[in-house]
């Protein structure tokens, strides 16, 4: 009995077809035995390398500099206003604690700034800092600060602190 070539090729494909569904084609590890299969899972082997993340010592975060003159870059976004009885101590860290606030104006050390000074300055954040600019915040705190009563002050500026545009400057009162 002969059979057609194409009934031929069809029991051969359904058979190769039957044989694949029985056991599914996964991966085999590079010379494995094959009992591996037959046997289960021998629970987790010791994988022969691990990765690590990096060591790195402990490491202080370096405070960021204060210095007396911006870069041309700088903009004017915050501005401490402090007494100038304080510290150097006390004026730095009240520079580094308004770095990290969102408030453009910040006064430490006994000094409150009226509301017209505060109006005044809100124009001047923002801009690049130039040596006009330092100008302008200092006349309008030194004209803001003072007043018929009270004699004007004297207002100097005593740290920046470039990286966050933090400008801090010092009131001392007249004698």
């Amino acid at each position: 009995m002969k059979f057609p070539v194409f009934r031929l090729t069809a029991v051969l494909l359904g058979s190769a077809a039957l044989l694949s569904a029985e056991e599914p084609a996964l991966p085999q590890a590079l010379g494995a035995s094959p009992s591996f299969h037959s046997d289960g899972p021998r629970g987790f082997l010791k994988p022969s390398k691990s990765i690590k993340p990096p060591v790195s010592g402990t490491t202080a975060a370096v405070a960021p500099s204060i210095v007396q003159a911006p870069t041309a870059e700088t903009r004017l976004r915050r501005l401490v206003v402090v007494s100038g009885s304080m510290t150097p101590e006390a004026i730095r860290e009240a520079i580094l604690a308004c770095g990290q606030t969102r408030t453009p104006v910040t006064t430490v050390g006994g000094v409150s700034a009226p509301a017209p000074v505060l109006s005044d300055l809100a124009g001047l954040f923002g801009s690049t800092v130039t040596e006009d600019t330092q100008k302008k915040v200092l006349e309008t705190v030194r004209k803001g600060m003072g007043s018929s009563t009270k004699p004007l002050k004297r207002v100097e500026v005593v740290g920046w602190l470039p990286s966050e545009g933090v400008m801090a400057v010092a009131v001392y009162p007249e004698s």
